[in-house]
């Protein structure tokens, strides 16, 4: 497996002022400097075998105060957004709001009259990314310092989103994507993680500002069953030794909410109790997958002995251990769950501890993918964080996905 960490450069002078940049340079402000520097520390606790930056000033300087001299190259630049270059947000909205809408469901149109369309920006980016992996070996890392819209528009490639509204989030400065390569196979392990800035996606501080909803979904800590490979759906059983050590970690970092959800199963109201200090608000439509018959079996033995038919490979959404659950099931009742919150919460940040199966199902949905394409977005880490902004309409964005800042520097 090949994998690559895509990050966002800091904060430039044209952010700062909510001025429009897309292929035309901006020096990064002393905020901007100053995220890069937090950047920096998590980075240096890797290691890179290749690292490539976009030729503008302010990646390549991103770069330079994270300790990195990369090879620059202008297939990482942003998009060339035309007329909009330079111009201020009020004035492209007052002038171009036609176009600006119309870019959600027309990726061929030219952003700003001359610019590049969105496609050929991913189909852009897509090349830098696909050349940069051919020169990794297996097992190898690459790093690149790169652009916001550049990266979402490559996600949305990868994904194959559905046209008609944003489901990602827009990219915090200094956030890292990683992706992995596992031959023609690609999976999002991580997005939007700017952790270092603190536990609330910039997005979604700013979509709760606006009246909107924060939902922090937290998978549980380690479980004994989960050390062992077991399938562990609706099995019952309290956190492994270091499972309640990642959710002391998690205590130490995620900050304040104001509710707190969790499924009733053990190890999800453990994980909640323990990181916030109170006990959750138990909800069954938060709970694990029903893995049916397969319940507490060793998944190796299951494949084994041909119990899983073509499961997981074949793509196919069939009711888990026969009469278990379909991944449709779990992405409507957790869907269901979310979507009321809303009601209550709006403009406020809530926490629900749930399960990986149950997570990432619903983190499928509101990007408009059923499980045939599931296999785009990596297994949850246990404690990580997926962050969900609902905004006063209804509509979720997923903000950030696998967050698992608090564990960086644990042995376990």
């Amino acid at each position: 497996m090949k994998r690559v960490l895509l990050v966002r450069h800091g904060e430039s002078e044209a952010n700062a002022g909510e001025i429009w940049q897309g292929a035309t340079s901006s020096p990064l402000t002393a905020q901007g400097r100053h995220q890069a520097g937090l950047a920096a520390g998590r980075l240096s606790n890797r290691r890179f075998d290749l690292v490539e930056s976009s030729d503008l000033e302010r990646s390549l300087h991103t770069a330079e105060i994270a300790g990195f001299r990369p090879r620059a190259l202008t297939g990482w630049r942003e998009g060339d957004i035309g007329v909009w270059e330079g111009r201020p947000g009020e004035w492209v909205e007052a002038h171009y709001g036609h176009d600006l809408a119309r870019l959600n469901e027309d990726y061929d149109l030219r952003m700003g009259e001359t610019g590049e369309s969105p496609r050929q920006v991913s189909e852009r980016g897509w090349k830098a990314l696909t050349a940069l992996v051919g020169r990794l070996e297996d097992g190898q890392t690459g790093l690149v310092f790169t652009h916001g819209g550049l990266i979402e528009l490559v996600l949305w490639r990868l994904l194959g989103l559905p046209i008609g509204r944003r489901r990602l989030g827009f990219l915090s400065n200094t956030s890292f994507c990683e992706l992995a390569f596992d031959g023609e196979d690609a999976a999002i392990l991580r997005y939007n993680d700017a952790a270092h800035l603190g536990s609330e996606s910039f997005w979604a501080g700013h979509a709760r500002a606006g009246g909107g909803t924060v939902v922090d979904l937290i998978r549980h800590g380690v479980t004994q069953a989960n050390l062992e490979r077991r399938a562990q759906g609706r099995v019952d059983g309290d956190l492994h030794p270091e499972g309640w050590e990642q959710a002391r970690r998690l205590a130490s970092w995620i900050g304040k909410t104001d509710e707190v959800f969790a499924s009733p199963l053990r190890r999800a109201a453990t994980t909640a109790e323990v990181a916030f200090g109170r006990p959750p608000v138990l909800v069954d439509e938060l709970m694990e997958m029903s893995f049916g018959e397969w319940e507490g079996e060793l998944w190796e033995e299951l494949e084994a002995s041909g119990r899983l038919g073509g499961y997981p490979g074949d793509g196919q959404d069939i009711r888990r251990g026969g009469s278990g659950e379909t991944w449709k099931e779990v992405q409507d009742r957790v869907t269901g769950f979310v979507s009321g919150l809303p009601v209550t919460y709006a403009g406020r940040r809530v926490a629900a501890a749930s399960h990986g199966g149950a997570i990432k199902a619903y983190s499928t949905a509101v990007l408009g993918l059923g499980y045939g394409k599931a296999r785009l977005l990596g297994p949850l880490d246990n404690t990580s964080v997926t962050q969900v902004a609902i905004a006063p309409d209804g509509h979720p964005m997923l903000t950030t996905y696998n967050i698992t800042h608090h564990l960086e520097g644990s042995d376990g």
